[in-house]
């Protein structure tokens, strides 16, 4: 997943001016030769642009370029790394006509962008020569041997296979960011939604999964045009390829072919991609005053997800979102306006969940209605502009009526969260009575909240609106209250009590301070540390074990980790896991305070199993491995916090 996010940090600088004050759009009409088994790309582009004086063009270093005129008129530009600089001389329309050709036939398909090679291609943002201080329409005709076939975002003009040759032309007349080109075997099938084309992309193995990402991806899109706005592209296309990652592009989305095999990607990753298409899409990311577009795609997608698949109203996925930010070492916090894209865990955690949340919150203080109009207003707004949280508050206070800076203001521009504490309660007869108090350090956090009132008569829930850090409430109930609850239902972002966050695996992950102890030195263990820290993770001798007070991941094989962890110490599987598994993790947060995790396999083959699937499930609490698959997990059970009071 790495390698998304390195094609996220390029697609970013390539718009991170968000075109402010761009001149008009250039034009491409390219013509694009692809030779998979060579692995050679030509393309000819003619770019129709206004301008004056010295431009520059961003051309991928993997391109040559073979000829350059401007105006009819050959050129020799200067070119440095990915830039080259053309004057094109007095101000006014102009026509650059470029040449070139890359050869990349040593670029392995697991490596990053650009690739060519008979399993599949992608080009990406500099493959066109596009002028760095600007949008772009574009025309792009696309020649390949069959069974090699091109797709790109726009819509498809013109399509033929014929002679053993693919021919292709998609077009565009949204001003955005150039295009990605992917190519490669695919089998394709398609299906209608209205005018919309729905089509997958995909290599033979997966061609048995394409109706069912027909029919999910139309529904999807049917509900989510139906709650926003209308969906903004010709098409939506769903492409399989080479490297394991998603990536969401405007109608369409690129995903690993062994993620799409994935029985659950459809009720996850695909709503969330199918959602992008409006939001970082459609309404560009203003990314140098925060990206807001993936926090909101989760709440829309992921949440509403889980609030179906679990009946539950997002509860757990809240929770989940609330445990991850509590894991969160504080000098790893930071404001959501400094979010651009999930360069790691720490990143995820505010920019994806804790902006989720504030969604959420939004929508609990106001209501469904005036949410869905607002976020209905800001799309309409900002359709094929780029848009940023101002834009946002400003449509959620014109359609709520209400001045929401404060709001804003304390959940934008600050870090951290609060910290709840309830305090004297009395009741009397059935009335009740008690005091919520915000005890983190700094100003209050606004907050909409939940009391739940429980007696004999059954319960009651009552709004709880907080602005100061220590209101007193009352109620009356229809009996005496025998229990009190706030915020069960998980509404407030907030930072959990030690009761209501048994450990996860990314307690251990998100500390920069883990160190990794490997009882038999076994290589497997260093990879499976590195992987679930996303880098080189230091070691420990097991000799410092006992006075050790920071995060342990401890891996390698049953035989040598049982008998360390007897000698040691350290926490033993716990009594509810199936200790005999192939492979099992699992963590403990022990009485001192201190987190360990712990990794284990019978033999080698286990262990780099339990390796490559382990980053996937940080989540968890424990996770379970047989058969080459993880077969249990889960997320060890919390008690009752101290919001919660027995009051007879």
């Amino acid at each position: 997943m790495r390698q998304a996010g390195l094609l996220t940090v390029a697609l970013i600088l390539l718009a991170g001016s968000a075109w402010a004050t761009e001149p008009p759009p250039a034009h491409h009409d390219a013509r694009v030769v692809l030779d998979p088994v060579q692995g050679t790309v030509d393309v000819t582009n003619t770019v129709t642009l206004e301008g004056e004086g010295r431009l520059t063009l961003a051309l991928d270093p993997a391109f040559s370029l073979e000829s350059l005129s401007v105006d009819g008129e050959p050129r020799t530009p200067e070119r440095k790394d990915e830039a080259l600089f053309v004057d094109v001389g007095k101000a006014g329309s102009h026509t650059l006509t470029l040449h070139t050709r890359a050869d990349l036939a040593t670029q392995a398909p697991s490596e990053y962008p650009p690739f060519l090679g008979t399993e599949g291609g992608f080009l990406t943002w500099g493959w066109l020569a596009q002028p760095q201080d600007r949008s772009a329409t574009y025309r792009v005709q696309v020649t390949a041997p069959l069974p090699h076939i091109a797709v790109l975002p726009g819509e498809l003009s013109d399509e033929t296979r014929s002679d053993g040759v693919y021919r292709a032309t998609f077009s565009s007349t949204i001003a955005d960011e150039p295009p990605v080109l992917i190519s490669g075997p695919f089998d394709v099938a398609q299906k209608m939604l209205g005018e919309v084309t729905l089509r997958t992309y995909f290599h033979a193995e997966l061609a048995p999964l394409a109706q069912g990402y027909l029919d999910d991806a139309a529904r999807y899109i049917e509900a989510f045009a139906k709650q926003i706005g209308p969906y903004p592209y010709a098409g939506f296309a769903m492409v399989s390829g080479p490297l394991p990652i998603g990536i969401g592009l405007p109608g369409m989305t690129y995903m690993g072919r062994e993620v799409l095999a994935l029985p659950f990607i459809r009720t996850t990753s695909l709503p969330h991609e199918v959602l992008h298409n409006w939001w970082g899409n459609a309404v560009r990311i203003d990314y140098a005053r925060g990206n807001w577009a993936e926090g909101l795609t989760t709440y829309q997608a992921d949440h509403a997800q889980a609030a179906e698949r679990n009946q539950d109203g997002g509860q757990s996925a809240r929770l989940e979102w609330l445990r991850n930010y509590a894991a969160l070492p504080l000098d790893r916090d930071a404001p959501v306006t400094a979010f651009q894209s999930k360069t790691h865990d720490a990143s995820q955690v505010v920019g994806y969940g804790k902006v989720a949340f504030i969604f959420h919150m939004l929508k609990v203080r106001l209501g469904t209605d005036t949410f869905d109009r607002a976020i209905q207003r800001f799309y309409g707004e900002n359709r094929f502009r780029t848009a940023s949280w101002r834009d946002i508050q400003t449509a959620f206070e014109h359609v709520s009526g209400q001045d929401l800076s404060g709001f804003f203001d304390a959940w934008l521009n600050r870090s951290g969260a609060p910290q709840l504490a309830l305090q004297e309660v009395a009741v009397e007869g059935p009335q009740l009575s008690f005091t919520v108090a915000q005890i983190q350090d700094g100003a209050a956090y606004p907050l909409s909240l939940d009391a739940t009132v429980r007696s004999a008569a059954g319960e009651r829930r009552v709004r709880l609106d907080m602005e100061q850090k220590s209101q007193t409430y009352r109620v009356t109930h229809d009996a005496r209250p025998t229990e009190l609850s706030i915020d069960a239902n998980l509404d407030g972002f907030r930072r959990l009590s030690a009761e209501e966050i048994p450990p996860i695996f990314r307690d251990v992950t998100l500390n920069p301070d883990t160190r990794l102890i490997a009882p038999g030195d076994n290589p497997i263990a260093r990879t499976l540390a590195e992987g679930l820290m996303q880098g080189p993770t230091p070691t420990t001798q097991a000799i410092a074990v006992p006075s050790f007070k920071g995060t342990l991941i401890v891996a390698g094989l049953k035989a040598d980790v049982m008998p360390f962890l007897n000698e040691s110490g350290l926490p033993q599987p716990p009594a509810t896991l199936d200790a005999s598994a192939p492979a099992l993790a699992y963590v403990v947060r022990e009485a001192s305070g201190r987190t360990t995790l712990v990794a284990m396999a019978v033999d080698a083959e286990n262990l780099a199993i339990l390796a490559r699937v382990l980053p996937h499930y940080k989540r968890q609490s424990f996770a379970i491995v047989r058969d080459g698959r993880v077969a249990d997990k889960g997320a060890w059970p919390a008690t009752a916090g101290p919001l919660s009071q027995r009051l007879d």
